[in-house]
C-alpha cells in the first residue's frame, strides 16, 4: 500500500508537499477504511485551485517511466514550477509491503526524463543511481549485484531495466514496486474523453468495451441501481457499427449517448473502468463526482469502498461526503496552501460518530 507521498517543484507545487497515510486514528467504524493502520479509502477535498488535479496526477507520476501505459494526458510544457528555477522536479513514495518499507525516491526533468534513483529497504539504501554522475552508482539487490547500468539513457528507469534484465522473485522489492505500480489507475470523471493514466496502454470507445465484453444487460442493471431504468439494446448504426441503444415503449431505438445525460455519461466511463478494478492496487479519480447528484455520489462512493482488494484516492468538491455513514475523519483531507492534512488534525475537538462533519467543516470548525 502507499504510505506516504511527497512531491517538490512539480507544476504548483513549489515547495515540498506530504501527504502522510498513515496518520490513523482508532474509530470504531467503517474499520473496512483503513488497513494496517494505513488509510485503504481517502477522500480529498479543496478548493478550486488548491491542487487536487495536480495531487492526482503527481501521484501517478511514478508509471510514465516504469510501464509502458497511458501518460499522455499530462502537458510536458508544465511539469515542473514555473515559478522556481530548479528545473527538476522530486518525488517520494513510501510503501508498505507487509512488514517491509519501501521508500523509493527519484528526480525527473520532465515526465519521461529521470536524473536520480533511489530505494531504501527498511532504512537500508539499497539502489543508487545517477544519470548525471555515475561514478558513486551502486545496487545492493539480489540477483542484480553485477548489472552494468552506468550509460542508460535519461528516459529509461534503472528499475525498469532491472526488472527487464534480471530474474526478480516476488520476495523482491523491484518486483513488489512494478508490481504495485502496474495496478495503479487514474481517470477522470469529467465528459470531455476516456482519459486517463496508468494500467494499460490505448484506450476504446466505451459502448465498444460494454459490448465487447458482453456486459450490456449487467450494465443496464448497474444503472438501476441509480433509478435509470433504459432498456438496452445492440443497435447498428446507418454507418454500420454497432453501438448501446436505448428502447422505448413504442419500440422506437436511438443511439444510448445520444439521449443520456452529463452523469449518466460519466456512469458508463464509470463502470467501463469498474470491469478492471478487482485488478488494481491504486485507484485514483479526480472530481469523481462532478456530474453526480448526491446520492448518485454516494452510491459510487459505496461501490470503490467495495473492492477490498485496492487503496483507493478520490477528489471532491462536495462536503456532504464528509459523512460517518460513508467515510471517517482520518480519511478526510483537506488540501489547502501546499498542505494536506486530514481533518483529524484540522481541529483540537475530538470527533465522533455522531458529529455532522459536514456541518462542522462548513461553520470553519477545521482550520486548514
Amino acid at each position: 500500500m502507499l504510505k506516504k507521498f511527497q512531491v517538490k517543484n512539480y507544476k504548483g507545487f513549489k515547495e515540498t508537499l506530504v501527504w502522510d497515510l498513515s496518520g490513523t486514528r482508532d474509530y470504531g467504524y467503517n474499520r473496512d477504511l483503513v488497513e494496517n493502520k494505513i488509510v485503504k479509502k481517502a477522500l480529498v477535498f479543496g478548493k478550486n485551485g488548491t491542487g487536487k488535479s495536480s495531487l492526482c496526477t503527481a501521484i501517478m507520476d511514478i508509471t510514465a517511466h516504469l510501464l509502458d501505459a497511458e501518460k499522455d494526458i499530462v502537458p510536458p510544457h508544465i511539469y515542473t514550477y514555473v515559478g522556481n528555477e530548479r528545473t527538476f522536479a522530486t518525488f517520494t513514495y513510501v510503501f508498505q509491503f507487509g512488514k517491509d518499507e519501501v521508500i523509493y525516491t527519484y528526480c525527473k526533468s520532465s515526465l519521461t526524463e529521470i536524473l536520480l534513483e533511489t530505494v531504501v529497504v527498511n532504512e537500508k539504501e539499497v539502489l543508487l543511481h545517477n544519470f548525471v554522475n555515475e561514478k558513486d552508482n551502486y545496487i545492493k539487490i539480489k540477483g542484480a549485484e553485477n548489472l552494468k547500468t552506468n550509460g542508460l539513457q535519461k528516459q529509461l528507469s534503472v528499475i525498469k531495466y532491472i526488472y527487464n534484465n534480471t530474474i526478480q522473485d516476488e520476495n523482491s522489492v523491484i518486483f513488489k514496486i512494478i508490481h504495485f505500480v502496474q495496478g495503479m489507475l487514474f481517470f477522470r470523471s469529467l465528459k470531455e474523453a476516456n482519459q486517463y493514466i496508468g494500467y494499460k496502454l490505448g484506450g476504446g470507445l466505451l459502448h465498444d468495451i460494454v459490448l465487447n465484453n458482453g456486459k450490456l444487460a449487467d450494465f443496464n442493471k448497474f444503472l438501476e441501481q441509480f433509478e435509470l431504468n433504459y432498456t438496452l439494446v445492440p443497435l447498428k448504426t446507418m454507418s454500420g457499427l454497432l453501438t448501446i441503444g436505448a428502447k422505448f415503449e413504442n419500440g422506437h431505438v436511438v443511439e444510448f449517448e445520444s439521449i443520456c445525460s452529463s452523469g449518466t455519461r460519466t456512469l458508463l466511463l464509470f463502470y467501463c473502468w469498474m470491469l478492471h478494478f478487482s485488478n488494481l492496487t491504486l485507484l485514483v479519480i479526480d472530481e469523481f463526482d462532478a456530474y453526480y447528484h448526491y446520492e448518485t455520489s454516494e452510491k459510487v462512493l459505496e461501490i470503490i469502498h467495495s473492492f477490498e482488494n485496492m487503496q483507493s484516492i478520490v477528489s471532491t468538491h462536495s462536503v456532504t461526503l464528509m459523512n460517518t455513514k460513508l467515510t471517517r475523519p482520518d480519511c478526510c483531507f483537506i488540501l489547502n496552501n501546499n498542505k494536506i492534512k486530514n481533518i483529524c488534525n484540522c481541529t483540537d475537538k475530538e470527533l465522533r460518530q455522531a458529529h455532522n462533519i459536514e456541518k462542522m467543516y462548513r461553520e470553519g470548525n477545521f482550520v486548514e
